[in-house]
């Protein structure tokens, strides 16, 4: 697994922006930008080796409960392609200090080991290009013999230094080559810094004493 997150990361690495150039804000996180339907989302790219669609739900062909949207109306999916090479969508981005980004991530697979175990796999992380440092938030591959529907996972990231990273999202398939797993993105955004929710905290408080005061008057006649 440690070899499959590391080649999202070189894939991350070939597509860094020139010397000179910046990286902007997370772009079109919950994939609410891109119309429905297979190809590279906006603001995304893809290594082109296996299938990335925008989805507004998603069973697998029949094989699981579908998966709904968890932010808005749509989401990723990955799905696996050739054997033993990874599906990898990515985007680079720039976070400041202390700033907290959250996604919502999923893996589900339609691998039936049988007497052979393959053992497709997902992967989600973030590349730092400041300390050339990968971190793994979420890893999952088939354990078992019968498809799989993984649930939701909340996974959350703060950059430890103001810079440029890379989300990276990867679908492996090992074995067979044929039968597909798959990968699900959605939700992905920044988390108000600590600041910021002070302030609304603060806002809502003037609200509720604004509301109290105005139940307090009382109308007075002379």
């Amino acid at each position: 697994m440690k070899k499959f997150f590391s080649t999202a990361a070189a894939f991350a690495a070939a597509i860094a922006l020139p010397s000179g150039a910046s990286a902007s804000t997370l772009i079109n996180g919950g994939f609410e930008a891109s119309p429905a339907g297979p190809g590279a989302p906006t603001g995304w790219a893809t290594n082109n080796a296996g299938l990335v669609q925008v989805v507004t739900s998603f069973n697998g062909g029949g094989a699981f409960a579908p998966y709904t949207a968890q932010e808005g109306a749509q989401f990723a999916v990955l799905a696996t392609g050739a054997q033993n090479i990874a599906t990898v969508l990515t985007q680079i981005f720039n976070l400041n200090q202390n700033e907290t980004i959250s996604f919502m991530v999923a893996f589900a697979t339609t691998e039936n080991p049988g007497s052979t175990t393959y053992n497709d796999s997902g992967a989600f992380g973030i590349f730092d290009f400041t300390n050339l440092a990968n971190s793994s938030l979420f890893s999952q591959s088939v354990s078992a013999a019968t498809n799989q529907a993984g649930p939701w996972t909340l996974v959350s990231f703060t950059a430890p230094t103001t810079g440029s990273y890379a989300l990276n999202a990867s679908v492996r398939n090992v074995g067979d080559g044929i039968v597909n797993s798959y990968l699900l993105l959605d939700a992905a955004g920044a988390v108000p810094e600590p600041g910021t929710w002070m302030l609304m905290l603060l806002g809502l408080g003037a609200v509720g004493f604004s509301l109290r005061r105005r139940k307090n008057l009382r109308v007075s006649f002379i």
